[in-house]
Order: structure tokens, then sequence, then C-alpha cells
């Protein structure tokens, strides 16, 4: 079993979509700094890209925000790009976890979700 987890910065606000067979699926674009430098001094950046599914994706739509901080757990998925087969072929995490670090901002809370209302769900 493959487990990756990646901690970032959500690159972007979360659009719902739903998938054939009817349930919500979303991407989520993450940045995330890496520890060292380049040898011109420059920081290094990676986006990471992150499918969730079903009641994960809809509470991430609810919770999450662009810049908020995140971190996710799950296995990897490779992406194929038929329509350039000269492509390099991508990956993204399959998402089993996510975890929202940032704290929520101050319009969102009074229609908080707490986290037990998700634990039960």
């Amino acid at each position: 079993m493959l487990k990756i987890t990646a901690i970032g910065n959500l690159t972007n606000d979360i659009t719902l979509r739903t998938s054939e067979s009817g349930k919500p699926v979303a991407i989520l674009r993450i940045a995330s700094d890496r520890r060292y430098r380049d040898r011109s001094g420059n920081r290094l950046t990676d986006f990471i890209s992150i499918k969730v599914r079903g009641l994960l994706a809809e509470r991430c739509a609810q919770m999450a925000y662009k810049g908020c901080k995140l971190v996710a757990t799950g296995d990897f998925e490779t992406i194929v790009f038929e329509e350039d087969p000269t492509r390099q072929p991508g990956f993204l995490i399959k998402a089993s976890e996510v975890e929202i670090l940032s704290p929520r901002r101050a319009e969102d809370d009074a229609g908080a979700v707490r986290s037990e209302d998700c634990e039960a769900a």
C-alpha cells in the first residue's frame, strides 16, 4: 500500500463537480515550498493536485478557501495525457483524509460546521 501526505496552501477556491456516477468530486491544487533553495538562492515550489470525492469533497468545498493551509493524505493516481502522447505522465493524490490547518475566516464562523458534525455524517 502506498500512502502520501502533502501539506500546502490552496491555490484557488474549490469547485464541486459531479462524477459520472452522480457523486460530488473536486480537484484541490496546493502549493508547497521545499525546505531548500536552488543554487541561485530561489525558493522552489511544487504544485500538487488532490482529488476528493463524496462527502469529503462537499466538506472541503464548504470549509476550505483560497490560501488556507491544508494537509491531504491518500494514494497516487497516475494521469496520462492521451491528447498529447509526448507529454510525460503526471500524478495526483486521491485523498482519503483532508485536514484544514488554517483558522476559519471570521465571516464563516456564524455558519461553521464543527468537526464532530463531519465525523457523525
